[in-house]
């Protein structure tokens, strides 16, 4: 088996140089030095040995990160961004966990995972003020929270929290379907005691209320069944639609969904029943999910700043996990409207 001082022999190099590479400590390498050792690390086929490098450093360079549903095309978009980023950027990996929105299953991963000795983890879509939480991070688990809970002065802030700004993203889609006329409008959404779904229903209402204008009725909140979670979202979309055709006289003239799985389910029940969008109704998402632009109609929706946001979680998260002493913060991201040929325009 080749080992460190093969790779040092053949580079010309000592050990620790060798070391020094691998553990990215390069600042002060010459270039050719560097290209040289990385050559024979190629040449070599070497393998450095992880549990060494943890027991001589004490961390190990991966984090886990908690996702609701690994079928939600959004949290898949985030998870590979994090991956891409987190791998060439800064020589992490990443451990995933597919929670289902289950307390028992956080609990479980965020054990597990730190009885490998990691030390940090994403917390996408949760509400961090859970005691599982809590108590992980009072065994000094690094989190970063991402959509979940912000603080307030009943919730102080105990760990970083980045988000799209959700409420400003029930604004806008409801802003845009204003501008076009429609004034008939309701929000569908999926039950469940998440915060960004209550703040863009919120956002959405509270635009509503700037014209002088109430929603179609109360918004319709669709129960999860067994069958209805996260990897089930166009199937909700599709029994949202049924309810209206079957419950209302008459359909509202516009409609914003939760997420753009929810949209989509909901554009492909009612044209496949005769009804037209947008000529009979409009629907707009939120999420913007590669396949919306691919869809027909291609989804008007509200898109957020993905990239950036996956930026800021890994700097802060692998900045504490590496000893730094950061004050927890909340970062809001804006949303910014996509539009396509989902709602008709004005003209």
């Amino acid at each position: 088996m080749v080992g460190i001082k093969d790779v040092a022999k053949q580079a010309g190099v000592s050990v620790s140089t060798v070391s020094n590479v691998l553990n990215g400590r390069v600042n002060q390498m010459r270039k050719e030095t560097l290209e040289r050792i990385e050559q024979c690390i190629k040449d070599l086929h070497y393998l450095p040995n992880r549990s060494a490098q943890q027991l001589k450093s004490g961390q190990v360079k991966m984090f886990g990160v908690l996702i609701p549903s690994f079928m939600n095309p959004n949290f898949a978009s985030l998870v590979n961004i994090l991956e891409r980023i987190a791998r060439e950027k800064y020589g992490y990996q990443i451990i995933l966990g597919n929670t289902n929105r289950q307390d028992e299953q956080e609990q479980r991963f965020l054990e597990d995972i730190s009885s490998f000795g990691i030390k940090g983890a994403i917390v996408v879509s949760a509400n961090t003020d859970k005691p599982h939480f809590i108590k992980a991070i009072e065994k000094g688990m690094h989190l970063v929270s991402f959509d979940g809970l912000l603080s307030s002065e009943k919730n102080p802030c105990l760990i970083d929290s980045i988000s799209m700004d959700n409420f400003k993203a029930g604004e806008l889609a409801a802003s845009f379907l204003l501008e076009q006329g429609l004034s008939q409008l309701m929000f569908v959404s999926i039950h469940g005691d998440i915060i960004s779904r209550f703040n863009k229903i919120s956002g959405f209402k509270s635009e509503l209320k700037k014209h002088g204008i109430d929603p179609v009725g109360k918004e319709l909140i669709i129960e999860k069944t067994e069958d209805f979670g996260d990897a089930e979202l166009m199937r909700i979309g599709s029994k949202a639609a049924d309810i209206l055709l079957h419950s209302r006289k008459k359909l509202p003239e516009g409609i914003v969904a939760i997420n753009d799985m929810v949209a989509l389910g909901m554009i492909s029940r009612f044209q496949s029943l005769g009804i037209k969008v947008p000529d009979d109704i409009s629907i707009i998402g939120i999420d913007d999910i590669y396949l919306s632009s691919y869809m027909s109609p291609a989804l008007t929706t509200i898109s957020s700043p993905l990239p950036k946001m996956a930026q800021q979680m890994l700097k802060r998260l692998i900045d504490r996990i590496e000893g730094h002493n950061l004050k927890p913060k909340e970062f809001l991201y804006m949303p910014k409207l996509v539009c396509r040929d989902s709602v008709k325009i004005l003209k």
